[in-house]
């Protein structure tokens, strides 16, 4: 009776410790994917210049085409987690396709504007679209992005 006893209290004891295992793996499987994401906007035209590139901690701007005098600050985890939560409702493998609903860029009313989403090494981009009108579809993230870019 005892080798009985003992050896269902071992497997009890191992499948126990095995599921935390996985769950501790599936969590930090998930932040390290969140690590990989950059969001990058980018808006330019003859004599406006400006690229924010956000990562999970950090917010990097540049406002000249060389890209020589960065602007950086910290993120805050709310603002990030935002940025995640927008950035999942939107159907990235539409985002190539997206229309523009205006089109000022095209006689200099506004600038040319862009979003590029890199994840996990893919790169994907949105068609062009006016600065600050984007396609409704990503119209929340992009006016997010703007937002922590102002503020």
């Amino acid at each position: 009776m005892k080798p009985i006893l003992i050896c269902f209290t071992l497997i009890v004891l191992l499948t126990g410790c095995h599921s935390k295992k996985n769950a501790r793996t599936q969590n930090s499987e998930k932040k390290s994917i969140q690590n990989e994401i950059e969001l990058l906007y980018g808006a330019h035209t003859r004599g406006y210049f400006l690229e924010i590139s956000i990562r999970k901690d950090r917010l990097t701007e540049f406002k000249d085409y060389e890209k020589l005098n960065a602007i950086s600050k910290d993120l805050k985890e709310g603002e990030w987690n935002k940025c995640m939560k927008l950035l999942d409702q939107i159907n990235l493998t539409s985002l190539p396709t997206l229309k523009s609903p205006t089109n000022y860029r095209q006689y200099d009313g506004a600038a040319f504007a862009q979003l590029t989403i890199i994840k996990k090494g893919d790169t994907i981009q949105s068609n062009n679209f006016d600065h600050k009108y984007p396609p409704s579809e990503i119209k929340a993230l992009v006016e997010h992005l703007l937002s922590i870019q102002e503020n």
